[in-house]
């Protein structure tokens, strides 16, 4: 394989070791592959301890990306409550509803207290996806089941019965930046037996209110190809809220009180429940979690949503080619280079700055996170290259390349890449395959090359 090498001399090379990565050192080499014949060699002097030492750049590893997907990820115990649903051209209807248990902080009211009217307040969090230019429908029902599980964690597959005719159904136009909430006034005859239970001790405490209220499910309209609006589920922002008065001789006194997520308990009081119906027969083979699509039958694309389980599963079965360099070696520096095709992002879908990355077995199980000293490992968009409209993200995998090198037994791990917030969001990235026309994924190897056999 050839090679084009720009050699720089080291002064004061520190602790030799076969293959132990280090970091800062920054080297413009381009290698196109390896072949050992035609690497030169630098003469560094007595300095070095009577050695020979030559840095090389390697950037044609076979980078072997692919797609899978989670039989089912955690979404309960959330700080958003995700409703809405959009059209996605690669992964069909992606839809998120929301299941909430909500409950007030004291069962006390005053015995004259008279309820004026009810509605719902969700406070928007920011978080949207896709085209919120378009009217939304939320549609209110009402939980026929409780909001328990033996385990106590929901997942975006779970599911809870819920009545089919919609307690109401609010038509809007979602304004996640310019305002701060939605209100939906609720039916009067909702709310008038659950606030006169509690205002006669009927209701005392939330096993009671169970037996009458179990909570409510924010569905999106089943035609619906706008958006998915994330909402807090902070107490403060998000809950029923009755507004009532007290009779008074001259001037009624007005008070509230309020029904919210109580997240101080230990069951599960909110999950998302996020799913998608694909147009694409291809990603429709993933029906389960240890199948893995390669990127070579997907149209050079791996796929990454967040909410549906979709993340790009990279390995490097080529890596150990690096023992064909004669000599003791030491990795300076590794990183993946991975590129969205500009076409699949746009101020609708966007994409996100960072990338998490976590290390799985053979059957996709999650093994660990990858860390390097101390702080966690995330792939980011190289933001030099962003500024010429070029989209990279990088990620510095040195200290896995490094264990990879020092396994002795062939094992088929991997680790895989998806955005943060996996959970709650539905963020999507497409990533171009190892087989790319214009750009290919590929991991840049700095290796510094030292006693080598004369």
């Amino acid at each position: 394989m050839g090679v084009s090498i720009l050699l720089l001399e080291l002064n004061g090379f520190i602790a030799m070791r076969r293959f132990i990565f280090s970091s800062g050192l920054f080297v413009l080499i381009l290698a196109c592959s390896i072949d050992t014949s035609e690497i030169p060699t630098l003469e560094v002097g007595q300095d070095f301890a009577d050695s020979n030492v030559r840095v090389i750049l390697l950037d044609t590893f076979t980078v072997a990306v692919s797609t899978m997907r989670f039989d089912s990820i955690i979404t309960s115990g959330t700080n958003r409550i995700l409703v809405g649903q959009y059209k996605d051209s690669f992964f069909g209807n992606v839809k998120a509803s929301s299941f909430l248990e909500l409950s007030p902080p004291l069962y006390d009211l005053p015995s004259d207290a008279e309820l004026d009217s009810v509605g719902l307040v969700l406070g928007y969090d920011r978080y949207f996806y896709s085209d919120t230019t378009r009217t939304s429908h939320l549609n209110i029902h009402l939980l026929l089941d409780d909001l328990r599980t033996d385990d106590d964690i929901f997942y975006n597959t779970s599911k809870i019965l819920f009545d089919s005719i919609p307690l109401i159904t609010q038509i809007y136009l979602p304004e996640p930046r310019d305002e701060d909430s939605l209100f939906i006034k609720l039916p009067f005859a909702f709310g008038e037996p659950l606030f006169e239970g509690i205002r006669d001790n009927d209701i005392n405490d939330v096993e009671e209110l169970r037996e009458t209220f179990r909570g409510i499910t924010i569905q999106p309209g089943n035609d619906d190809d706008s958006s998915v609006i994330g909402f807090t589920s902070n107490s403060s922002r998000s809950y029923i809220r009755f507004f009532y008065r007290i009779p008074q001789e001259f001037d009624d006194v007005e008070s509230t009180l309020d029904f919210a997520i109580q997240t101080n308990a230990l069951e599960p009081k909110i999950f998302n429940r996020i799913q998608n119906s694909l147009f694409d027969p291809v990603l429709d083979t993933l029906i389960d979690q240890e199948i893995n699509l390669p990127s070579v039958q997907s149209n050079n694309r791996s796929f990454i949503q967040s909410g549906t389980g979709y993340a790009s599963r990279i390995q490097f079965p080529t890596i150990k080619q690096l023992f064909d360099i004669p000599g003791e070696g030491t990795i300076l520096s590794a990183t993946l280079r991975l590129k969205p095709p500009p076409s699949t992002y746009n101020d609708n879908l966007p994409i996100r700055d960072s990338l998490t990355i976590l290390l799985v077995d053979q059957n996709n199980r999650i093994t660990e996170q990858l860390f390097f000293g101390g702080q966690p490992v995330f792939g980011v968009v190289n933001q030099e290259l962003e500024e010429f409209d070029d989209l990279i993200y990088e990620i510095p995998i040195g200290v896995y390349v490094d264990r990879e090198l020092n396994e002795t037994n062939f094992v088929d791990d991997a680790f895989i890449v998806y955005p943060p917030e996996f959970g709650q969001s539905v963020d999507r990235v497409i990533l171009e395959g190892e087989e790319g026309d214009d750009f290919s994924a590929s991991l840049v190897l700095t290796y510094a090359i030292y006693d080598e056999d004369e």
